[in-house]
């Protein structure tokens, strides 16, 4: 029942519009809280027992099962889901209203929803309705054109999602079909035999709608608004967990259900998320706007992620399921230390800024940290998720390897010349910020300690992982079957 219980307790925020709202921010943390506490719960349990899975038959005449799992792919994924939401809640405001609060914990229920989901129809329902936190949040709370940015998001994810909801279906008939058995059950969907014709459709309604949630380029047209217009901690959740929603599926479904597919589109795949990483890359170093920097690198990370995942060997998957939960942390620590420096300097603009190193040694420090963990230096999560990476490229595709170790080079240059632009160099004119207070410290501090963590021990994500990358009779059985249906 855990995992059930994951997804059940933030909707108890419905009771914060009952609350003085005095008391709503205190409210909030409170259900936060009780999500990491449940996540700590479900990390000490016991080697080998069920992690609080739920298997209830939801639509019986549809083969529907409401089954969720914390399962050793979704575990971390799940903790870093309870560990942005309770921070994104504690940096907010206190004066936003008992809405915000509810909009951020049901967007953390949906999110644990999607990485606990082991039937299909579930997959999509809490794939669905993630919109509805995020469009509302951004149509509220963003800065500029909030309507826009929210509908641009709302519009662009319901497009993916119509392709998705035309595989899901497909994936059912074909099956029922097969079988004389009608269920969404993904471990029973992973040996459907599709008919070549039909195969790469499918799995291309899949793809589309992973790519535009991820972000991915060339379907990224949601995030730049969407990451700069949103306040820090909303922007935090989005960047740190729910773009994650993209790649983890990556491996959840298109893995399993589509290797042949995958395998035979690898080049177009690798060229795809090539492309991403370069243009991520260059964008970050073309940006004068602080937050955009780290939106635009984030991009370029996302591409890395995919990048391993279309590798399809163990080490690929592993690293690009590591370099979630890291890169999460990461990058939420990363905007919230943005949303602070904004708040103090009240500019994002890196050429009215610098020189602010002594006036906030504090914020000097973490904002160092967080940006050598995002550039990848050794002994933070960073290297170690790529390391894992390209040993996967090297195994797939050398060509891409060489490409992704020039883009690293070009990682750190924009980072530094993010920290360096805004910390160092020339004093510029104006009144001294105020540091972080004691809470902040305390906060991105703890946030600090995770990245310290993961990156020294990374097998404490690592070895929790079952093996991702498909058998060789798996990948046999399943390519027998397309030619099967191929001569039939």
């Amino acid at each position: 029942m855990l995992a059930f219980f994951l997804v059940l307790i933030p909707w108890i925020g419905l009771a914060l519009f009952l609350l003085p709202k005095a008391w709503v921010k205190a409210g909030a943390v409170v259900l936060a809280l009780v999500e990491v506490l449940l996540f700590a719960r479900a990390l000490v349990a016991p080697v080998g027992k069920s992690l609080g899975t739920v298997d209830w038959n939801w639509i019986p005449s549809l083969g529907v099962h409401f089954h969720l799992s914390l399962d050793g792919l979704s575990l971390f994924l799940v903790g870093l889901a309870t560990v942005i939401t309770l921070a994104a809640v504690l940096t907010s405001p206190r004066d936003r209203g008992a809405a915000y609060y509810f909009w951020l914990l049901l967007a953390e229920s949906t999110a644990i929803g999607v990485f606990t989901a082991l039937d299909l129809v579930t997959f999509y329902v809490f794939w669905e309705v993630v919109l509805v936190p995020v469009f509302f949040l951004l149509g509220g709370w963003a800065i500029g054109p909030a309507r826009r940015t929210a509908l641009k998001w709302l519009i662009m994810n319901l497009f993916g999602s119509l392709f998705m909801l035309i595989g899901v279906v497909a994936l059912g008939v074909v099956h029922a079909q097969e079988t004389g058995h009608l269920t969404f059950q993904l471990a029973s969907l992973a040996h459907t035999t599709l008919v070549p014709a039909v195969a790469p459709w499918v799995f291309l309604s899949f793809l589309v709608a992973f790519i535009i949630k991820a972000p991915l380029w060339p379907l990224h047209g949601w995030m730049p608004p969407a990451y700069s217009d949103a306040p820090a901690p909303v922007t935090a959740v989005i960047s740190g967990v729910l773009s994650k929603l993209g790649v983890f599926a990556m491996v959840r479904i298109l893995v399993p259900l589509f290797h042949v597919e995958m395998a035979q589109a690898e080049p177009w795949l690798m060229a795809l998320a090539a492309v991403g990483l370069v243009y991520g890359a260059e964008l970050a170093l073309r940006q004068k706007d602080v937050k955009m920097v780290a939106a635009y690198g984030s991009l370029s990370h996302m591409a890395m992620m995919a990048l391993g995942i279309f590798t399809l060997t163990q080490a690929g998957l592993v690293g690009a399921t590591f370099y979630m939960v890291a890169h999460g942390v990461m990058l939420g620590g990363v905007f919230l230390i943005l949303g602070w420096y904004e708040d103090r300097t009240g500019s994002r603009e890196l050429r009215t800024l610098g020189g602010l190193n002594q006036a906030v040694p504090k914020l000097t420090v973490w904002f160092q940290i967080f940006a050598l963990a995002t550039l990848g230096l050794p002994g933070l999560p960073g290297f170690a998720g790529e390391y894992m990476i390209f040993q996967g490229l090297i195994q797939s595709n050398v060509t891409v390897a060489v490409v992704a170790g020039v883009i690293l080079v070009v990682a750190a240059w924009y980072m530094l010349r993010l920290f360096q632009g805004a910390m160092q160099g020339p004093r510029a004119p104006g009144r001294a910020p105020g540091d972080l207070t004691t809470p902040q410290v305390g906060l991105i501090g703890a946030l600090g300690l995770l990245v310290l963590v993961l990156g020294i021990w990374p097998a404490s994500v690592t070895s929790h992982l079952p093996t991702l990358a498909p058998s060789g009779v798996h990948q046999a059985a399943q390519a027998a079957a397309r030619k099967g249906g191929e001569r039939a």
